[in-house]
């Protein structure tokens, strides 16, 4: 019989999710990101350099080439489905670029699980891109 392993209390699963957000944000600013997202992200307005991408998918079976969210220099979250060229450079169609800002969760103390979704993905945003407060800081209602 295998121990049981203990579950993660709030803090640590609130913790662990913050680092991988963060990671992954930082991964792909260290790293150029695709030239079909990077340009199509520009033409809609999209300053990279105060932008966080939160998931990036390449080529994963069953999806477009490109899909996954970020967040825009004006703390709009974005999913994104591109389809592109097997190199990622030519964007042949759009799937999806979608706001989904009213869909996170801002709220800091939600009970049970803590901080939500939204409220640690803004976190790692101003932390990455040197940025103080949000305009979601200090709601208290869930979006």
């Amino acid at each position: 019989m295998l121990p049981k392993k203990r579950q993660r209390n709030v803090a640590e699963q609130n913790a662990l999710l913050e680092a991988r957000l963060l990671a992954e944000a930082s991964f792909w600013r260290e790293k150029d990101l695709p030239v079909a997202l990077y340009e199509y992200g520009r033409a809609n307005g999209i300053r990279w350099d105060a932008a966080i991408v939160l998931r990036l998918e390449l080529n994963f079976p069953g999806m477009p080439e490109i899909w996954g969210e970020l967040i825009t220099d004006t703390e709009r979250f974005i999913a994104f489905e591109l389809e592109t060229d097997e190199t990622h450079q030519i964007l042949r169609r759009v799937e999806a670029w979608r706001d989904i800002t009213d869909e996170q969760n801002f709220v800091e103390h939600n009970p049970g699980f803590g901080k939500g979704f939204g409220a640690i993905a803004m976190r790692v945003r101003r932390e990455l891109c040197g940025l103080r407060g949000s305009e979601h800081e200090s709601s208290a209602e869930p979006r």
